[in-house]
């Protein structure tokens, strides 16, 4: 009956929101539940927003030159991946490769130790579309897992993507792929947290009376 109960109270929540597509660049698009708020930062464009359950970012910024050829892909995706969780000084949970329409990319899930104060569960997936970066992710506590799961699925499975060509192949490739992708990795996530903190998107003290309702 509790889990009857719980499994009701997460999908009267996921289907009274009134999720919207935002058109991310002329080759993707994703749907939030409240219309985010979109702003610059160093070249990268990040689009956020936050409800009571969890907090949905994606961030996108052009590789530029020298481009990432095909093979040296996953070395750059594990860079970013290692580079985000010396960041948060992380605990990565699992990590998989997908593919989304023939390009493949990398989703992990981890929990954030550095700051108590934010979320410290977080689902992220990455992938480069026509040599740009791409990461969308989801931020909620832990305790509230289960009950974030289908807003978590329905963010994370809304993308979508018409470009065909993922990158453009080169003749020389760099030695520094993964370096270059554990520097962006770290950069990124700094940003992404000192943006959040100073836009005030995240809803702390919702998220923090969740958090405690649910543990006791």
């Amino acid at each position: 009956m509790r889990h009857l109960i719980i499994l009701l109270l997460i999908t009267n929540f996921c289907f009274s929101q009134e999720w919207s597509k935002t058109e991310l660049t002329d080759f993707a698009s994703i749907e939030f539940p409240i219309s985010p708020e979109k702003t610059n930062s160093n070249g990268s464009i990040y689009y956020s927003t936050s409800d009571d359950i969890g907090v949905y970012m994606v961030t996108i910024k052009d590789l530029g030159n020298p481009k990432i050829t095909e093979s040296r892909l996953p070395e750059f995706y594990q860079g970013v991946i290692s580079g985000a969780l010396e960041s948060v000084n992380g605990e990565l949970l699992e990590k998989k490769e997908f593919q989304l329409n023939e390009i493949k990319g990398m989703e992990l899930s981890y929990i954030a130790n550095s700051n108590p104060q934010l979320p410290n569960l977080r689902h992220k997936r990455i992938l480069v579309v026509n040599n740009n970066f791409i990461s969308y992710e989801f931020w909620t506590f832990k305790e509230n897992k289960q009950l974030a799961s289908i807003n978590k699925d329905k963010f994370l499975n809304s993308i979508s993507i018409s470009a065909e060509k993922v990158i453009e192949p080169k003749k020389k490739e760099t030695n520094s792929t993964y370096e270059s992708g554990f520097i962006f990795g770290k950069i990124i996530s700094y940003l992404l947290i000192i943006g959040l903190i100073i836009g005030g998107i995240l809803l702390l003290r919702k998220l923090t009376r969740k958090k405690n309702k649910n543990v006791g």
